[in-house]
């Protein structure tokens, strides 16, 4: 059984993508001081200044100087929570990978966005407090998709639960091994990929067949 295609994203108003550029524009501004100056030594103020923004506008975008870089300027969190919201009861984590499945492709085609994310990745991997920020948005993210799937889609919470941090697993081994991959030399390797080699081998891994 195939799952069912989202209802497509309606386009970002004027303000939406005003707003996303600014996001844009913060987080790489940070990314570039935390490599840099360090994480610990990078104030919000320092931010704002490379940014060329005041301090009230950079927290009328971000939370503090960990959030900067953990930034969603594509808006694919959004989407997410939008198809697990319109999940079939009968196949929710179908149509929550075929929905990733397309949206690894936009990620794949957004060069600066991936070239961000992949040294946001490697800071995380050294700063224990940009680390537990990233966690922390994960799971804020994994919850809102259990709310969608258990409020929206009608799913038992249990099995909204599930499906979600199942599906967040998949996605958190997937960025691992894509960077993993990429410092081993494999720059050509794309996200959609990686993803398909993940998704099958968690499918292994479930059913104990033969690897």
């Amino acid at each position: 059984m195939h799952a069912a295609s989202p209802t497509p994203p309606r386009a970002p108003d004027l303000r939406e993508r005003r707003r996303r550029e600014m996001t844009r524009v913060i987080a790489n501004a940070a990314v570039a001081l935390f490599e840099r100056d360090g994480v610990t030594a990078t104030t919000v103020d320092d931010i704002a200044a490379a940014a060329g923004i005041s301090r009230t506008t950079f927290f009328r975008h971000c939370a503090g100087k960990e959030a900067a870089v953990l930034v969603d300027d594509a808006g694919l969190e959004a989407e997410l929570i939008a198809v697990a919201e319109q999940a079939s009861s009968l196949h929710p984590r179908q149509d929550l990978e075929h929905a990733w499945d397309e949206m690894t492709a936009l990620f794949d085609a957004d060069a600066a966005g991936h070239d961000r994310f992949l040294r946001v990745r490697r800071l995380m991997n050294h700063n224990p407090s940009l680390m537990a920020a990233g966690l922390q948005r994960d799971a804020g993210l994994t919850a809102h998709i259990t709310t969608a799937l258990h409020e929206q889609a009608g799913l038992a919470e249990l099995d909204a639960h599930a499906v979600a941090e199942g599906f967040s697993v998949s996605m958190r081994i997937t960025f691992d091994e894509w960077l993993r991959r990429i410092d081993r030399g494999s720059a050509d390797v794309s996200l959609r990929t990686v993803y398909r080699e993940v998704r099958d081998a968690l499918t292994r891994a479930a059913s104990g067949a033969e690897r």
